[in-house]
């Protein structure tokens, strides 16, 4: 791991991105910046072109507060084609979109950069600017997890789902610079490196500007009050539960794998005289309580009259897919478990695959996304990676990023 300063002789942000680019042992590389314009691109097109006739190459690009320039959008369009893609990302509401991440990966290592640069001259060379270089192992565990999380992390920047990451193409670009949505640098010669206005002014365009509004996270109220900025106060387990209900707190995580085993997704016995097992997978209380606000527990369950062991949060809508289905999530106390209850979530899996649950905002029909991960597939080895935790007496294992 090494430290990125910059302004520097050498070894600056360009320099690693030039270098990594024409350095011939990658097949895939991503990159997620606020910024382009052609100040920084036209430094490093030259490689770039010649990595795309090769490798596969994805950037995901902000357009908030005219920060990025048609002819940065437009070096970038013709570097990557005809095999890469370029993707703009807005969001309608007061979100700005402004991470810089640039990763480099094949089937055993990475490479990722990621610091305070953007992909302006600035950002890559002359602004102070610093940043982290991380070389990644892909067959320790460890190490291996760390990329999953990453690479999911672009993964939900791109979702499609969620209307805020768009396919550049020619037509586009050449209606927003039309238009204005996406300044040109010969109109505003002097913005070169500059971000001149502010996120409402881009954020309030008519129809014509074709993104969605997504909901995140708000930051937290910073109360006003006089006396000593830090309490601290004993909990009780009843006091813990009530304040947990009286406010739904953010998850810590979004995403949670498990492995699934005989339990979840195998028959039980079907012969004459038994009955198949009912369509429930099991998650454990252990995991549950690792991360309460992702399953919105307790506030969203409901007690049952009938039963006071056991608690339920009835239709919960998933996308299983390209199919949006119902889950009831119910807390069985005595059994020590949360079980999720769907014919179609047990049957799409098989035992020693991996149950992939990502926690997305209500913006759409569903407010989970889940995804079965096959023992045979590529993805398998980095989410197992991730099923950091072990559960007592059994052999399922499960974690959060």
């Amino acid at each position: 791991m090494d430290f990125i300063r910059q302004p520097a002789p050498s070894g600056r942000l360009g320099d690693h991105l030039k270098h990594q680019l024409a350095e011939g042992q990658w097949a895939r590389f991503r990159a997620a910046v606020a910024f382009v314009k052609r100040s920084g691109t036209r430094h490093i097109v030259a490689e770039l072109s010649a990595f795309a006739q090769c490798g596969e190459v994805e950037f995901i690009v902000g357009v908030d507060h005219g920060g990025t320039s048609c002819e940065g959008l437009r070096d970038l369009l013709d570097a990557v084609a005809p095999r890469g893609r370029v993707l703009v990302f807005h969001n309608r509401l007061p979100f700005t979109f402004h991470p810089k991440v640039y990763l480099f990966s094949n089937r055993i290592a990475a490479h990722v950069l990621i610091g305070s640069g953007n992909l302006t001259e600035g950002g890559l060379f002359t602004n102070y600017e610093c940043g982290l270089s991380l070389v990644l192992d892909l067959t320790n565990p460890d190490q291996a997890a760390v990329f999953a999380s990453i690479d999911q992390g672009f993964d939900s920047w791109t979702d499609p789902s969620a209307g805020t990451a768009l396919a550049l193409n020619d037509e586009l670009l050449a209606k927003w610079r039309e238009s204005g949505l996406v300044p040109s640098e010969t109109s505003s010669p002097s913005s070169v490196d500059s971000v001149p206005d502010d996120h409402a002014k881009w954020s309030s365009r008519g129809p014509e500007w074709p993104f969605k509004a997504r909901s995140e996270p708000r930051a937290p109220t910073s109360p006003t009050h006089e006396g000593p900025l830090i309490s601290v106060r004993r909990e009780t387990p009843d006091r813990a539960l009530a304040s947990a209900t009286k406010a739904s707190v953010a998850p810590a995580y979004t995403s949670f794998v498990m492995t699934l085993h005989q339990t979840d997704v195998g028959d039980g016995q079907t012969g004459v005289g038994t009955s198949r097992w009912s369509p429930e997978i099991f998650v454990p209380l252990a995991a549950r309580n690792a991360c309460p606000a992702f399953w919105s527990w307790p506030e969203a369950f409901e007690s049952d009259p009938n039963n006071p062991n056991k608690r339920d949060r009835r239709g919960v809508r998933v996308r299983l897919g390209e199919e949006v289905i119902a889950v009831n999530m119910m807390e069985w106390l005595p059994k020590h478990d949360l079980r999720l209850r769907s014919e179609a979530l047990r049957s799409a899996g098989s035992v020693g695959d991996i149950l992939r649950m990502e926690r997305v905002e209500r913006t759409n029909d569903y407010e989970y996304i889940f995804e079965i991960i096959a023992t045979g597939a590529d993805r398998h080895r980095m989410y197992l990676a991730l099923c950091r935790h072990p559960v007592r007496n059994s052999e399922k294992r499960y974690g959060y990023y």
